[in-house]
């Protein structure tokens, strides 16, 4: 199964949970490719069978708590296809609503949602190969 892992990364804790993520895809026997989303072009999208799309946890404790910056980027991804996606954030204290937020968007895009996760900035591999295997499986009744 090829995989295509993206994020948007400002200090590096998204850019680790993204690469554990990768490194779960390809322990679990598939072929895993990571990019910012700022790299991504159309052939890497219509390669993927899957996807996991992260990005970081931006906005007060309590307030304002948003997915980082994907009202910019997430509409100038290449069109999503249907493809099945895993949605990720990093976060220092609450994540709120953003995995919720940024799934609505990416399925605005095409999407179709069939996993999220959220991953404490200080340990943002934890877990990640129990996403991937989720993602994975919840991914074949997905036709892409």
């Amino acid at each position: 199964m090829n995989v295509l892992v993206l994020y948007q990364s400002r200090s590096g804790h998204t850019r680790r949970a993204a690469e554990a993520i990768g490194e779960a895809a390809r322990a679990l026997k598939g072929e895993a490719v990571v990019k910012s989303v700022i790299e991504v072009g159309e052939a890497d999208v219509a390669r993927a069978d899957v996807l996991f799309v992260g990005t970081w946890v931006q906005g007060l404790i309590l307030f304002a708590v948003k997915p980082a910056g994907a009202e910019l980027w997430v509409p100038a991804l290449p069109p999503l296809g249907g493809k099945p996606v895993g949605v990720f954030c990093t976060y220092a204290f609450h994540p709120r609503g953003s995995l919720r937020a940024l799934g609505a968007m990416l399925t605005g895009r095409g999407a179709t949602v069939v996993g999220e996760r959220a991953f404490h900035r200080s340990r943002p591999g934890a877990g990640a190969e129990a996403f991937v295997r989720g993602v994975l499986e919840a991914a074949q009744g997905v036709g892409a």
